[in-house]
């Protein structure tokens, strides 16, 4: 193991999985999930591709993965534990935090305790709150709001506004021409006429 890896081990150790187990978060690995009734809530500490020796930098991200809008959607069903990157919606820990990417750097010299309690508060402060107003069906289809996706069409489906879904269908259409006939065929299998 690197050196770099072994301080963001280190890191995440110095308190940060102890606030996600405290929240019932299971770790394999630099991931932890947490079942939520039919969804999945992931974190995910990924380090850097260019980190080297002693520096380097890593970022926290944050998915809510709906199975129930993922199968409407005509995704493929995932057995086991999805992959951050299988979410329904996804954020940066960072992003929430300050409002653009951000990335946490360790270099020679850095104290690990200072930034394993920030990653700890800012979890506290703002992941934790994302999770929650990401949770419920509703929410979850109005984040998913302006994105061109069956992912958002079934979200907005699911939570009970067909209307507004028929409108995502019919907007993602004419964003995405070239991926009409994906839309149209789950149109025509749920019953939508465009």
């Amino acid at each position: 193991m690197s050196d770099i890896a072994h301080s963001i081990d280190e890191v995440i150790k110095l308190g940060f999985a102890d606030l996600l187990k405290a929240y019932r978060f299971k770790k394999s690995g630099r991931t932890w999930h947490k079942v939520d009734g039919e969804n999945w809530l992931i974190v995910n500490v990924q380090a850097s591709r260019s980190n080297f020796g002693e520096r380097g930098q890593f970022v926290v991200n944050l998915g809510v993965y709906a199975a129930p809008v993922a199968a409407l959607a005509g995704q493929k069903a995932i057995d086991g534990k999805p992959k951050e990157y299988d979410s329904t919606i996804r954020e940066r820990l960072g992003s929430l935090a300050y409002g653009r990417d951000h990335w946490w750097a360790i270099e020679p010299g850095s104290n690990l305790s200072s930034i394993s309690a920030d990653l700890v508060e800012k979890m506290q402060s703002v992941g934790f709150p994302w999770f929650d107003s990401h949770r419920d069906l509703s929410h979850l289809a109005a984040a998913l709001r302006d994105s061109p996706s069956l992912q958002s069409v079934s979200a907005a489906w699911l939570a009970g506004d067909k209307e507004e879904a028929i409108q995502r269908l019919q907007a993602a259409i004419a964003r995405r021409p070239a991926a009409k006939e994906h839309f149209s065929a789950w149109a025509i299998k749920n019953g939508v006429t465009l």
